[in-house]
């Protein structure tokens, strides 16, 4: 640092230019799915006796306005709350359990929906297997058919809730499609 021949250059900013930006930045818009998963988050961490004020519940508004101004968007999305990780904690040993907490509500929908489909690969390499006579790959294609069914009914109720809660669901959308076409594919097989 001492040998550097540039010296760095200061950022500054006016105050109208400062103005101006804060002005954007409360124009950012909070819809109301990121409201219910504040909510959410607190109640966890209530649960987990991690209380942030709500004085801080507030200013965390502006913040992820912020956060979500300076990412380039017009919203607050639901990947912009996984900033609330630094700055819901007041012990520094919290700031784990209250990462884990945000992260487990906001993608434990993604995590069961995944487990899903790996169980729907497991089911189809498995009557793959077993299928050898005719007699066996007719009860093959009766359990397939059963299990792939229930696991597309566990994934639409998956996406019900996550759309009530106002999460993203192009992920569950994406997983859903996938299995139809595994269930597909086996039954065009069979």
């Amino acid at each position: 640092m001492l040998e550097s021949q540039k010296t760095p250059q200061r950022t500054v900013l006016t105050l109208a230019e400062l103005t101006e930006l804060q002005h954007e930045v409360r124009e950012i818009t909070l819809p109301a799915h990121v409201y219910r998963s504040i909510a959410d988050i607190r109640r966890e961490l209530n649960k987990k006796n991690i209380q942030a004020s709500d004085r801080r519940y507030r200013q965390s508004l502006s913040l992820l306005q912020a956060y979500a101004y300076l990412e380039g968007e017009t919203e607050v999305y639901e990947k912009h709350l996984f900033f609330l990780e630094h700055v819901m904690w007041r012990d520094p040993a919290e700031h784990e359990q209250v990462r884990g907490t945000i992260r487990e509500l906001l993608l434990g929908y993604e995590e069961e929906i995944t487990e899903l489909l790996y169980e729907s690969r497991e089911i189809r390499d498995s009557a793959l297997q077993s299928a050898r006579t005719s007699d066996e790959r007719a009860r093959a294609l009766i359990e397939l058919h059963t299990k792939l069914r229930n696991i597309l009914t566990k994934v639409d109720q998956i996406m019900e809730k996550a759309q009530r809660l106002g999460r993203p669901l192009e992920r569950v959308h994406t997983v859903r499609n996938e299995i139809e076409q595994l269930h597909k594919d086996m039954l065009e097989q069979f």
